[in-house]
């Protein structure tokens, strides 16, 4: 996806920022992740199945399949930039207290996925493991529900307006690629600094896309105190999304991680599940 070389240019204003002061703190320095691997899973009634999803150009994909009885329908989850499954734990744990299964993979070039990141090859991925949910785990479309974090909000608008899904979900999502590389860097970098972005990264925008979702549940999930994806963002997709079935959740004390801990987080979810799930056959 060609985001180091955002992270690299940070860096490079940083160094060159004088003798202003720029303050470090502890948090800013340790970032635990508590990790989980298929021989430590240990969630109580889920269990975990680990799968190599086949793409067209013969890349492979590693894919975890967490299911549970009585589910109403799967979860297929796509992670941030920074995402990788065995730092999934949160996630999995906050998915999997709902009634559904839980689909979730690492992109290219991650974990132990084959290939190499780039925008059009993750939306053929994203496919690819939306027709292993479909057709090959014969889940019916309108049960599957795509839920995207940070830049995997643009992969679950992708495949919600390209397939047909029974509910979408976007979670610290940005309006367009431009606002959410913008959010990359903080706002006494951007002063000075502007970002030649990737064309294949250009066209996507959240935005557009919801305006073509005219029938399709949407959640949309944003943090208060987000500082890499602005809680307005979430604000403007939830105001310009053409379903008339949509609600919007901003935690107060909400960053861009780690949302499902918030009582609300867990509230709201399951009630955008009730009412955008068919009831149990």
């Amino acid at each position: 996806m060609q985001l180091r070389m955002v992270s690299l240019v940070v860096l490079v204003s940083l160094m060159g920022v004088g003798c202003n002061t720029i303050p470090i703190n502890q948090e800013d320095v340790f970032m635990p992740k508590p990790s989980v691997t298929p021989a430590s899973f240990d969630v109580e009634g889920v269990q975990l199945n680990e799968l190599s999803v086949a793409v067209d150009d013969s890349v492979r994909l590693n894919a975890w399949h967490l299911t549970q009885p009585n589910a109403r329908g799967t979860v297929l989850f796509f992670g941030g930039n920074g995402f990788y499954l065995v730092q999934s734990r949160g996630y999995i744990r906050a998915l999997t207290r709902h009634p559904v299964n839980v689909m979730m993979f690492d992109y290219r070039g991650y974990g132990r996925s084959e290939g190499t990141p780039s925008v059009p090859d993750l939306k053929q991925d994203a496919l690819a493991v939306y027709r292993q949910v479909r057709d090959e785990m014969a889940v019916p479309a309108d049960r599957i529900i795509v839920h995207g974090h940070s830049l995997g909000t643009f992969l679950a608008t992708f495949v919600g307006t390209e397939r047909e899904v029974g509910g979408i979900v976007l979670e610290n999502p940005a309006t367009d690629v431009n606002d959410w590389v913008q959010g990359l860097a903080p706002w006494y970098v951007r002063l000075d600094l502007s970002f030649e972005i990737d064309k294949d990264l250009q066209g996507e925008s959240n935005v557009e896309r919801l305006r073509r979702a005219n029938n399709t549940p949407l959640l949309t999930i944003g943090g208060a105190q987000d500082n890499v994806t602005a809680p307005a963002m979430a604000q403007e997709l939830h105001r310009e999304a053409a379903t008339p079935d949509k609600h919007l959740l901003v935690v107060e004390e909400g960053g861009h991680n780690r949302l499902y801990e918030a009582a609300s987080y867990k509230a709201d979810y399951g009630q955008f599940l009730e009412r955008a799930l068919p009831p149990r056959e």
